[in-house]
């Protein structure tokens, strides 16, 4: 699978812009794709970038009304967000560990460390 392109300034700039500020005005993904005419995927890659590429504290939770940016009133919301992502960064590295395991075991070999005559 290859990884998505990145959105561009202007597409950031129209996400930012078509994100509710503070958790009253919330609204979900659903309606940002329909008023970008976007996907799914790449509002929710859109919302990524804007956090890691310039710090709009954008909040993604699973309930009605649960995607918007933050406000100083939001810190709760924002945490919420917080967890909820370091929670699946947490699950996919054990999730690669244990695949590593079974890579491990395909690749070993009784003999790898025999010497040969």
């Amino acid at each position: 699978m290859s990884k998505p392109r990145a959105l561009t300034p202007p597409e950031l700039d129209a996400l930012q812009l078509a994100l509710p500020v503070g958790s009253v005005n919330g609204t979900n993904v659903g309606p940002l794709e329909q008023s970008l005419g976007w996907n799914e995927r790449k509002v929710r890659q859109g919302m990524q970038q804007l956090r890691r590429e310039r710090h709009v504290p954008v909040v993604a939770l699973t309930k009605p009304g649960g995607v918007f940016i933050a406000t100083e009133a939001d810190v709760k919301d924002l945490r919420r967000t917080y967890d909820s992502l370091h929670s699946r960064a947490m699950n996919n590295l054990v999730t690669c560990r244990e695949l590593m395991l079974v890579i491990e075991d395909f690749e070993w070999s009784p003999t790898l460390f025999e010497q040969t005559a």
